[in-house]
């Protein structure tokens, strides 16, 4: 089976599965990297059910399929959001298009697209994007007075003040200033209808959350990270999930000591003596325990600031971070450089770090022997190796890490990444 069977096989099953219309808010099957649908509160349970039943994994509204020949999605979306004390939006159905070959499946009427379009609208808080503006242009193409029903359809929604900024958004040649958005959002509540359906609808222009999904890969140089960042990032674009992938390495504070040089002049203690300068340990400090565990904290909070700026400096509309190294990386570092190195007890500064730093909402070790990512990247010592081996297995119940087998072929460790990120993302 190819793509366009499978896509062909999954609409005709969930048209034998519905009772009533169901809206195809995109292209019509077997068109689209996805299948975008609206449904009754019924058939919208009898056709998460059958994804279920048939091996689609759901995040959101969106279930997934992994896998041969393809990856594949169903967005799946309840018109009970839709319903009002005055209506029960049975009008969302009114003039729908059949699509041929199909009994159930439908396209919705211009007036619809462009209520389905200023929902969305709102959602992304006045911004439209190229995709919503085509939409809308093609629908105003098939009814030049779409703007004037959609209008009688959304005042028993709620949707009046939606449909209205809309139609300033789409009739802007530039995107709207901060201050037009925010009055446009604020009309969505004051415009009429039950106040109920109002305030539903601007809910939904609040942050679902107040940063991206994290997901990070963890594992020695040459374990197969990177490898397995671009074939999660691949597979979830198919899903038109934006992601995002950053390498987050070890930072040991050196931009500080940069500014403050004093922080580099040798100790009385090795005062007159040629030593080599320490990459972690500014000079100052040595054989001082107080300068050194001082400096253990500086590390640690330059650490947090590193990967917090990751995560909360990211590109708008960005859903997912992928990780190449992640906190649980940079706890191995911590622990290799100042206890296995220098042997300086950081119980301390550990714990803190662990307090503060970023977690990931699904975390992967990709666990290989230390011989192995020796023979693979001659960039660290064995030693070295080897005890980086043994503290990655520390970061495996701290962190919640999934562990992978590093010597698996990259087919069989991709799907059960891709697979058991889309499950853990709640």
């Amino acid at each position: 089976m190819d793509v366009t069977a499978l896509r062909m096989s999954t609409a005709e099953a969930i048209d034998g599965v519905a009772t009533r219309p169901v809206l195809v808010e995109g292209s019509p099957p077997p068109c689209g990297r996805d299948l975008d649908l609206l449904a009754a509160p019924r058939d919208h349970a009898a056709i998460s059910s059958w994804l279920h039943g048939a091996g689609f994994i759901r995040w959101g509204h969106t279930w997934a399929r992994f896998g041969e020949p393809g990856v594949y999605g169903v967005e799946l979306s309840s018109t009970e959001r839709w319903q009002t004390s005055q209506a029960d939006a049975s009008s969302l159905f009114l003039d729908a298009e059949p699509i041929p070959g199909f009994r159930h499946l439908v396209l919705p009427s211009p007036a619809v697209v462009l209520l389905l379009a200023a929902r969305g609208n709102v959602t992304r808080r006045g911004a439209l994007t190229p995709k919503a503006r085509s939409r809308v242009a093609g629908a105003l193409t098939r009814d030049p007075h779409a703007w004037e029903t959609a209008l009688e359809l959304a005042g028993p929604l709620g949707m009046t003040g939606a449909v209205e900024l809309l139609q300033r958004t789409y009739r802007s040649s530039a995107p709207l200033s901060p201050s037009a958005r925010v009055a446009g959002l604020a009309s969505v509540l004051l415009k009429g209808g039950p106040i109920s359906a109002r305030t539903r609808v601007l809910l939904g222009a609040r942050p679902r959350r107040l940063r991206p999904a994290v997901v990070s890969f963890s594992g020695l140089d040459g374990s197969g990270k990177s490898t397995q960042v671009t074939r999660l990032k691949s597979e979830l674009s198919e899903l038109g999930v934006a992601s995002v992938d950053h390498w987050a390495g070890f930072k040991n504070a050196a931009l500080l000591r940069m500014r403050f040089p004093i922080l580099d002049r040798p100790s009385s203690a090795y005062a007159g003596a040629a030593t080599e300068r320490d990459q972690l340990i500014p000079h100052a400090l040595h054989g001082s325990r107080v300068g050194t565990a001082a400096w253990g904290y500086v590390v640690v909070l330059f650490n947090c600031a590193h990967l917090w700026r990751f995560v909360l400096l990211r590109p708008r509309g960005t859903k997912l971070l992928v990780f190449d190294r992640f906190s649980p990386d940079t706890m191995v570092k911590l622990d290799l450089r100042f206890t296995r190195m220098r042997g300086i007890d950081i119980t301390w500064q550990r714990k803190l770090f662990e307090v503060m730093s970023p977690k990931p909402d699904v975390g992967f070790l990709v666990d290989v022997s230390s011989e192995v990512a020796y023979g693979r990247r001659q960039e660290q010592t064995p030693q070295e190796l080897a005890d980086m081996a043994e503290l990655y297995q520390e970061q495996v119940p701290r962190y919640r890490l999934h562990r992978l087998d590093g010597t698996l072929p990259a087919d069989t460790l991709a799907h059960e990444i891709v697979t058991t990120v889309w499950r853990g993302l709640r």
